[in-house]
């Protein structure tokens, strides 16, 4: 079925993958299918305009904008109404009537303290040497204790969610040796099974994997190989899994889970699950699956509105462009958007891997002190490259000084956190969501709550224009700014605040 839409005078369009923030408001020729992708990151099928009137849909469908005009492509029924005048009016009813809001909110120390992952540090290559090494490193070098995440590779076989025997000789040991240093522990895992292991061949007798159509077992290619999938729909798999990770708290002290890896686009649509039949549903399930843990984190899910876990921006570039830290404000704010308002940008200095492994790669140290000061006034930071080994001095101290800016927000931030498990609102907010559709194409700026306005610089340099929306702000200096459109300067290591007055 196809539905088409004329848009109304001033009518600005936002929502689908966290992704897809950077093209906020839609354009005309934008296009989306969410049967097929979600962007690497997390989703929904809602649609929702800055006059209040709102697209929501059980199931994925296909979305494409035009000019004057978008359409819907579902296979079935949507929901289309106008639910008042605003963006907030939209969401607020999103919240009321097809979000689920638990009114919990993920472990507290994830907001109050740094998280430092392993995966660019040492990608595919963790053992329990380099982990304790790191650790060490982190507090020897001046920075505090926080959650550590063992990325991937820490076990044998994909789905034998054991410690490799080879990198790990005392797991148990090296995880109490961690909390004792004042960390927490999250490993990484997924929903995917190493083929023609032992582990494989009992969950197929099980019947707990993705079947093809004719029966057999699915074999899924992603980006680390070929592997079976456990099918999350069905209950007694989900548990089985759901078990595995009870597992490794019980047995090796693990804290919390880093679940990857639902994302749509390494299923087939003719997949056979046993209790789904849209292959986005893995996402939800995957989802689902970490609000069983306080400490979880996720970088995917589908229609998971107000889940309590931390919803990860996917990795980014080391870049200034729009895979890099371009995107890091305006995805931010969509994830909070599509009902995912516990948020943590992409790991310091960008976490896609690839990005550090080409044959010119040089680390922009202005770059790397940039994304850790946006990171300072989003909910949580996460580290992955070490600072103090690929920073100078100045530049280290840099860094230090957005830690020492997280702190200083740290009740700010924990307040909205407090507010939000309550009220179910985005934690980092677009100012058209506060203030009106004048404001939807600043893009470069967000709202931390509904009284601190945060202005990053997101491109290399230290001047850019600052859009103050309605009523009086006052910044860390005492200077007063009305609505309006300054130049501003932003000194490297620095971050304009503004509190509402």
């Amino acid at each position: 079925m196809k539905y088409e839409f004329k848009l109304e005078n001033n009518e600005f369009l936002f929502g689908l993958t966290a992704n897809d923030g950077i093209y906020m408001p839609f354009k005309a020729g934008f296009e989306r299918d969410l049967n097929v992708w979600h962007a690497g990151n997390q989703a929904a099928s809602i649609i929702y305009s800055t006059k209040g009137r709102l697209i929501y849909s059980k199931l994925p469908f296909k979305f494409t904008m035009k000019d004057g005009s978008f359409e819907i492509e579902s296979t079935e029924p949507i929901e289309f109404k106008k639910v008042g005048s605003s963006m907030k009016d939209a969401y607020k009813y999103l919240v009321e009537h097809y979000f689920i809001n638990t009114h919990k909110i993920p472990d507290i120390e994830m907001f109050e303290k740094p998280q430092y992952n392993t995966w660019i540090e040492m990608p595919y290559e963790c053992t329990e040497e380099k982990i304790l090494k790191y650790a060490n490193e982190i507090l020897h070098n001046g920075f505090p204790a926080g959650v550590l995440m063992i990325d991937d590779c820490w076990c044998k076989d994909y789905g034998t969610w054991e410690f490799d025997p080879e990198k790990f000789k005392d797991p148990k040991g090296m995880v109490d040796k961690l909390h004792k240093l004042g960390f927490k522990v999250m490993v990484w895992c997924c929903p995917f099974v190493s083929p023609d292991s032992k582990e494989f061949r009992k969950l197929e007798n099980l019947g707990y994997l993705v079947k093809n159509p004719d029966g057999t077992t699915f074999i899924s290619h992603w980006w680390n190989g070929y592997s079976a999938v456990y099918d999350l729909s069905n209950k007694d798999a989900y548990k089985y899994f759901q078990n595995v990770l009870i597992n490794l708290q019980n047995n090796f002290g693990i804290d919390g889970f880093k679940l990857d890896a639902g994302d749509p686009e390494y299923y087939r649509n003719d997949n056979v699950f046993q209790n789904s039949k849209v292959i986005s549903d893995q996402a939800t399930f995957l989802s689902k699956l970490g609000e069983d843990f306080p400490l979880s984190e996720l970088r995917v899910g589908f229609n998971n509105g107000i889940s309590p876990i931390a919803n990860r921006l996917r990795d980014k570039n080391h870049s200034w462009d729009n895979e890099g830290i371009n995107t890091l404000v305006m995805d931010g704010i969509s994830l909070g958007l599509l009902g995912y308002p516990f948020l943590c940008p992409d790991m310091i200095g960008g976490g896609m891997v690839s990005s550090f492994e080409t044959d010119n790669f040089k680390l922009d140290q202005e770059l790397f002190v940039r994304y850790s000061t946006i990171s300072a006034l989003f909910p949580m930071m996460q580290f992955s490259l070490s600072p103090w080994k690929v920073l100078d001095e100045e530049h280290l101290l840099m860094v230090k000084k957005s830690l020492d800016l997280h702190e200083k927000y740290k009740n700010d931030i924990i307040n909205e956190v407090y507010k939000t498990q309550d009220s179910g609102e985005p934690l980092i907010r677009h100012l058209a969501y506060e203030f009106g559709e004048k404001f939807a194409e600043v893009n470069d700026e967000f709202l931390l709550g509904d009284s601190i306005l945060v202005c990053p610089m997101i491109t290399k340099g230290e001047n850019r224009k600052l859009v103050v929306p309605s009523s009086s702000w006052i910044d860390n200096n005492g200077n007063i700014f009305k609505e309006g459109v300054y130049d501003v300067t932003i000194p490297l290591g620095d971050i304009l605040v503004l509190k509402k007055l």
